[in-house]
């Protein structure tokens, strides 16, 4: 799908009953529709499943440096992610090793972060704003690369549009996948009622289009949807050798 922001924001508003279809907005209603097309893109940059492909970044590691900032103006200069879902450090041979991702928790629980090592195995991200904390664990003793694989604000116009464009503009393209005109549209037609714009519908038709809203939107959501791989800690895994049988009320025998 690719359409500019003009042509979206003229969309929503002739949905809503507000435009003829010939008619076009004026200076006064886009500048008003413009910003309301905004703050739908910042409320759906909160919802991860809007978000329809991930980013893939990576930065150098500095030898006895634990922590690094991310976002721009950073140590690492890109988006600041508003999470990061994998990463893996790639040695001077291109040999890749896995990296855990862990939450403030278990991050909290490393009882001694001082401990240093060629190649860390643990990364906790920290979304402060406006830049965000790469934490490593252990400190590293190399300059490895780290790859890493974030979900960031996709709906962000750098990310629709013109990467590089002072401005989000009317005859900026907006290119994403099939689905997601059908969706801001609709959504954004609501949003622009909620905004003051007259809505020229009858109750029936209202419901309808917060219904074909609801749809288009939960459509692109499941679109999204990524397979999640189920991982768990080796320590609380069972074992062959040490799983109770209900049916013999025994534990089986060890192999020698």
């Amino acid at each position: 799908m690719s359409a500019t922001v003009e042509q979206i924001l003229t969309r929503a508003a002739r949905t809503l009953g507000y435009l003829g279809r010939t008619e076009a907005l004026v200076a006064s209603d886009f500048n008003d529709a413009f910003a309301c097309f905004n703050n739908l893109l910042d409320s759906w940059a909160g919802e991860g499943l809007t978000s329809f492909a991930q980013i893939t970044s990576s930065f150098v590691l500095v030898p006895g440096t634990q922590s690094y900032t991310i976002g721009t103006g950073g140590t690492i200069n890109v988006d600041r992610p508003v999470d990061i879902t994998q990463a893996f450090i790639r040695d001077t041979n291109n040999v890749d090793y896995p990296m855990r991702i862990v939450p403030q928790a278990i991050w909290n629980n490393i009882g001694l972060k001082t401990i240093t090592s060629q190649i860390p195995d643990t990364l906790f991200y920290d979304p402060q704003y406006p830049l965000g904390i790469i934490n490593m664990f252990p400190i590293p003793l190399l300059a490895y690369t780290v790859f890493f694989f974030s979900t960031s604000n996709q709906l962000d116009w750098r990310r629709l549009g013109q990467e590089g464009t002072a401005a989000l503009t009317a005859t900026t393209a907006i290119t994403v996948p099939l689905g997601y005109e059908r969706a801001y549209v609709f959504n954004l037609a609501l949003d622009m009622a909620s905004w003051g714009f007259p809505c020229m519908l009858g109750p029936k038709e209202l419901a309808i289009l917060a219904e074909n809203a609801r749809e288009a939107k939960a459509n692109i959501k499941r679109n999204n949807i990524k397979e999640v791989i189920a991982e768990y800690d080796p320590s609380i895994v069972s074992r062959s050798d040490a799983t109770y049988n209900v049916y013999s009320d025994s534990y089986p025998r060890t192999s020698k």
